[in-house]
């Protein structure tokens, strides 16, 4: 059997989310939270990538610099054909 981490891509609510999964849903936690520095391509704090875990299974989640025509990503681009 093949795992598959989610990946969750935020425009700048990305630390806000995780932090609602984790008051909200048993077994969650914030694993790690890596955020852009001054003179890197996204907004200085904002998370770069987060590992988490949620009801015990791991996500990942990011906060895209780049201004899409979406906030959250789209269930299109979550299914993929196995």
């Amino acid at each position: 059997m093949t795992d598959a981490t989610p990946f969750l891509m935020f425009e700048g609510r990305a630390e806000e989310a995780l932090d609602f999964y984790v008051a909200t849903i048993p077994q969650s936690r914030i694993e790690h939270v890596d955020r852009y520095g001054a003179g890197e391509p996204g907004p200085e704090g904002s998370v770069r990538l987060a590992r988490a875990l949620v009801a015990g299974l791991p996500i990942l989640a990011s906060d895209s610099f780049v201004h899409h025509a979406f906030t959250f990503t789209p269930v299109d681009l979550v299914h993929a054909d196995l």
